[in-house]
């Protein structure tokens, strides 16, 4: 990856274990639940899997494509949207801090020979990317904490 025009990086912790966090987050129809009326719908075509390709369409607006570009499976998902000139990074990271705690860090950046030109629209990710975050982690802990004792 070139050097960002704009990056941007926060973490959570949730009090669920790693694997019930990857598994959470590799489900798309978390992320259409947890956003609620700010999208129609969030799609993913075919598995969650390096090259697979998704959508996401809001209120109004055309859907915006993304593909999943990098994976490491129970630990690493980076979602790139290609921009007119430039390259959208959403990086994902979860790491576990105990046997039902776990790190989720969210990096965000900006790279192609126009990004600078996106730079100030995406900004405003610093102030709503942390807040969504912790609202998703809070959603993973209820999950976790309903789910049957046997599982993840």
């Amino acid at each position: 990856m070139n050097k960002p025009a704009w990056q941007f990086e926060h973490s959570v912790e949730c009090n669920a274990n790693k694997d019930f966090v990857w598994s959470f987050w590799t489900d798309v129809s978390n992320w259409e639940r947890i956003e609620g009326k700010a999208v129609e719908w969030i799609r993913l075509d075919g598995p969650f899997a390096t090259g697979s390709n998704g959508a996401t369409k809001m209120p109004g607006q055309e859907p915006h494509h993304w593909k999943i570009a990098q994976l490491i499976p129970g630990s690493l998902g980076v979602i790139e949207m290609t921009l007119e000139g430039a390259t959208f990074h959403n990086r994902m990271r979860v790491e576990a801090l105990g046997a039902e705690r776990t790190l989720i860090t969210q990096t965000m950046s900006l790279t192609g020979p126009k990004a600078g030109d996106f730079a100030p629209g995406m900004q405003m990710f610093e102030t709503t990317a942390p807040q969504g975050l912790a609202k998703m982690a809070r959603a993973m802990e209820m999950a976790f904490n309903d789910r049957e004792p046997d599982t993840i």
